[in-house]
């Protein structure tokens, strides 16, 4: 089976159990740090570099290029953007009325100045890991009340890149542009080249994903789903960053289109990411003392709730728009 034959809307796949399970990676990963303090090794962090949130954030932003590059070929530049922001924005309001919330009932000195200055930081993407004085301020990590958020800004930087590199017809008259690219910019941060932003040095790895994903979109006909190549791709993995993220990418293609296909009745996995860290913050903050394997497991069953109704009352409702009929989530990811 070839990559193109797999994007098909008529055939089933695993792309919204893929990202959930992504989702409740990151929620698991960060339980460490959160029970135990900052700078606490993070479930496969001594055995790979990076940790379990860190490479499910990868798989996020690989299949974000895959499907978003597919948007951009297909859709105008006002529908194109529109979808961006109804997949994004609502659900992102929500979750930052919410952890307002609970930063609120920890203790945190949420006037209506620090509310509104919040508010407009997140909403507008400036400043997605903003803190909040005195919030969970006994927590083993006082202060931070959304960590997770940071990489929104990160990816809707890749979508606007993607957007560029598509609609002007760059991936088509030089269809490995965006790795070069994106391999020159990794290659520039990891040489420590001096004069790089922060947010350039944390953008590149992340954008190379992002990059392989697209290419994957364009190279679709010629993309073979085979397990000799997943295989391939895994053992060169330990040589360096570009293999290991196109270990993941296979990885991540395999199970999404090659394994049995479940069908999930609602699209959790944005809701799972963004409620995942002030939920765990506020259940250390009423039960100080939890290890961590406890707290991934208690922050997990009570975020998925938040999820379900983020999803239910605002996300779809957002997706589908005015007047029109609600529907189950198609089989593959139709709000790209």
């Amino acid at each position: 089976m070839m990559l193109a034959d797999a994007l098909r809307p008529e055939v089933p796949n695993n792309l919204h159990v893929l990202r959930l399970v992504a989702a409740s990676a990151v929620v698991i990963s960060h339980a460490w740090p959160l029970a135990q303090g900052a700078g606490t090794a993070e479930p496969l962090e001594a055995l790979t570099g990076h940790s379990l949130g860190g490479w499910a954030v990868v798989v996020f932003f690989f299949l974000s290029g895959l499907l978003i590059a597919q948007s951009a070929a297909r859709r105008s530049a006002a529908a194109f953007w529109s979808a961006r922001a109804r997949r994004i924005l609502p659900g992102l309001a929500g979750a930052l009325a919410v952890t307002l919330i609970l930063a609120a009932l920890s203790g945190g000195a949420v006037t209506g100045g620090v509310a509104l200055d919040y508010l407009l930081r997140g909403i507008t993407l400036v400043s997605l890991e903003h803190t909040i004085p005195k919030a969970f301020a006994a927590n083993p990590m006082p202060g931070l009340v959304n960590g997770p958020l940071w990489s929104l800004f990160h990816e809707v930087a890749a979508y606007a890149v993607c957007f560029a590199a598509v609609r002007s017809g760059l991936m088509d008259r030089a269809p490995l542009g965006m790795i070069a690219l994106a391999l020159a910019l990794w290659g520039a941060v990891a040489m420590g080249l001096p004069g790089i932003p922060a947010r350039v040095a944390t953008f590149a790895p992340l954008f190379l994903a992002f990059a392989v994903g697209m290419t994957a979109w364009r190279f679709a006909a010629r993309w073979p789903l085979t397990w000799p190549l997943v295989l391939l791709a895994v053992l060169l993995a330990p040589l360096g960053w570009p293999f290991a993220v196109l270990a993941v990418a296979q990885v991540s293609l395999w199970l999404a289109f090659r394994t049995p296909a479940i069908r999930l009745g609602h699209d959790l996995s944005f809701g799972v990411y963004v409620y995942g860290w002030p939920v765990a913050q506020y259940i250390v903050h009423l039960v100080p003392g939890l290890n961590a394997p406890e707290l991934a497991v208690l922050s997990l069953l009570a975020t998925l709730p938040l999820a379900f109704a983020s999803w239910s009352l605002i996300e779809r409702p957002a997706l589908l728009g005015p007047g029109k009929p609600a529907r189950k989530p198609a089989a593959t990811l139709t709000q790209v």
